[in-house]
């Protein structure tokens, strides 16, 4: 068995029984976890021996699995049955912020920008005021 192989039963195992948030996490892990004893100088037969059936890890994932996130399950194979596409961008898991956010987002930067801009008009004469008498009183004292 390879890495995809075991990875791949592992997902097929776990599909249905849990959410898809659970199924990435766990695929994820074990994916890190084999590239990473892979590094340390074991074989990949070596290291899925190790680990064991994906079907008996599966099994353990269902049945520690959260009752609220069994219930999910359902949900989010509605989900999957939609385009892949608008899952990512109107489902509940989705990485990307609303456009109502972006806007807020965008209109604080702009007060930002705009107090700053502000302040500096304001304070940028007294500045210069105060840097020209700073060197007047350099310039007398020196003499």
């Amino acid at each position: 068995m390879t890495k995809d192989d075991f990875l791949s039963e592992l997902r097929s195992a776990l599909s249905g029984n849990v959410s898809a948030a659970v199924i990435n996490d766990n695929i994820g892990y074990y994916e890190n976890f084999i590239n990473t004893e892979i590094r340390k100088g074991a074989t990949e037969e070596e290291v899925l021996a190790g680990l064991g059936n994906p079907r008996l890890i599966a099994k353990t994932v269902i049945d520690t699995a959260d009752k609220s996130d069994r219930r999910n399950v359902a949900a989010d194979d509605a989900d999957n049955e939609n385009d892949d596409n608008d899952a990512r961008i109107f489902g509940s898991e989705s990485n990307i912020m609303p456009w109502w956010m972006i806007l807020i987002i965008i209109f604080g930067i702009m007060i930002v920008i705009y107090i700053a801009v502000n302040v500096a008009i304001v304070i940028l004469p007294v500045f210069i005021a105060a840097a020209i008498a700073y060197f007047i009183v350099r310039l007398f004292k020196k003499r």
